[in-house]
């Protein structure tokens, strides 16, 4: 379709960096079954990555700019966010980017971009990366704001303090149908990626936020015949290598790239996630699905457990000693996953017009489209 002749109402979400973490996949979970007749949906990030693929694989007309990212060249990203909201005739921004949607939107709300939505996609405390700026940004994100999201209330409460009750939850659900997991597949899986005996696996971003170190202390005092399998990238990677070297479990941590994490959870028999700190993490509720037990630490909110989790504190020598104990004890894969993630509200065939029935909604709100 000519970008000219193009009449949908045009959306343009603010994904920041596409590469890795939950944003992008939450997107796609819900773009994927949206309506693209109606809506034409156009995406910012900081470069290429496999998420522009992913984005043509659902409609092709959309287009994906590059800006520089907000956190290094604040200005510029906001410059060359001006520009882009500028280039169409865009009804709905959505920045996906938490605090720094305190940046993403002033641009948008210059250009007269009527309806600007702020979306709360993870939580931040002291021991945050990052903590000041963020604090600082914080009273700011949604100013320019005319409606509030979040993964989660926790993340509501987090971002928007006082007015968390005014943000609509849209929950980072899954095909749950693409994880589910027979016993048969489950030794299928563990043959193909060379995988024996219990495997524990993490799936993310290998950064600060996550509490890596911590897990390889914790699995160095697990079973010697035990395998970590670590499914992701980041600036840590090349110490957390050396990490694992010095601990002499080495040869027993896989560091998988980037990938489909889909085969993983399937050959796995436990998901672990120790975050410092968390919003509603989408990596938990695949683990759930494909029916693997998870143990999450403290700071996780208790809206990821469908009826898989566990919640265990993850900074001391003695807590490390807890998550060895728990991951080689953890229960084996249970039966009915995908009922559990249904009823938990995090099953994306059943969820997916949530996001569709917002912009619908405050597209109505601002007298754009009638009822």
């Amino acid at each position: 379709m000519n970008a000219m002749q193009d009449t949908r109402i045009k959306i343009i979400h603010i994904v920041g960096n596409a590469r890795l973490g939950g944003v992008a996949s939450f997107l796609y979970n819900y773009l994927r079954f949206a309506d693209t007749a109606r809506y034409r949906f156009d995406f910012v990030t900081y470069g290429e990555s496999s998420f522009d693929g992913a984005v043509r694989g659902i409609d092709a007309s959309s287009r994906l700019f590059a800006v520089p990212s907000l956190q290094r060249d604040p200005l510029g990203g906001m410059r060359a966010l001006g520009k882009i909201f500028l280039s169409d005739n865009y009804r709905i921004v959505h920045s996906h980017l938490t605090t720094l949607s305190a940046l993403a939107l002033p641009p948008a709300a210059k250009a007269g971009i009527p309806v600007r939505i702020c979306h709360a996609h993870s939580t931040f405390d002291r021991r945050s990366d990052h903590y000041l700026v963020k604090k600082l940004l914080r009273p700011f994100a949604a100013r320019k704001a005319t409606a509030l999201a979040a993964c989660g209330r926790l993340a509501a409460e987090n971002l928007y303090r006082g007015r968390a009750d005014e943000a609509v939850i849209l929950p980072n659900a899954v095909d749950a149908d693409r994880f589910a997991c027979t016993p048969q597949e489950h030794e299928r899986a563990k043959e193909a990626l060379g995988l024996a005996g219990r495997t524990a696996l993490f799936v993310g971003r290998f950064a600060y936020q996550k509490n890596l170190p911590f897990l390889l202390n914790a699995f160095a005092e697990t079973d010697g015949e035990m395998t970590l399998a670590l499914v992701g990238g980041g600036e840590e990677e090349g110490a957390l290598r050396r990490q694992a070297e010095a601990l002499g479990v080495g040869k027993r941590v896989r560091f998988v790239p980037p990938t489909d994490p889909a085969p993983w959870y399937k050959a796995a028999d436990v998901f672990v996630l120790p975050s410092r700190y968390e919003g509603m993490p989408l990596t938990a509720v695949e683990a759930q699905a494909a029916g693997l037990a998870c143990l999450l630490s403290d700071a996780v909110t208790r809206e990821a457990d469908a009826g898989g989790c566990a919640f265990l504190p993850a900074r001391t020598r003695e807590d490390a000693a807890a998550w060895a104990r728990a991951m080689e004890t953890a229960a084996p894969r249970r039966e009915g996953a995908r009922e559990r993630i249904e009823r938990a509200g995090y099953d994306i065939r059943k969820e997916a017009h949530r996001l569709t029935d917002l912009y619908g909604a405050l597209l109505q709100r601002a007298g754009l489209l009638l009822p």
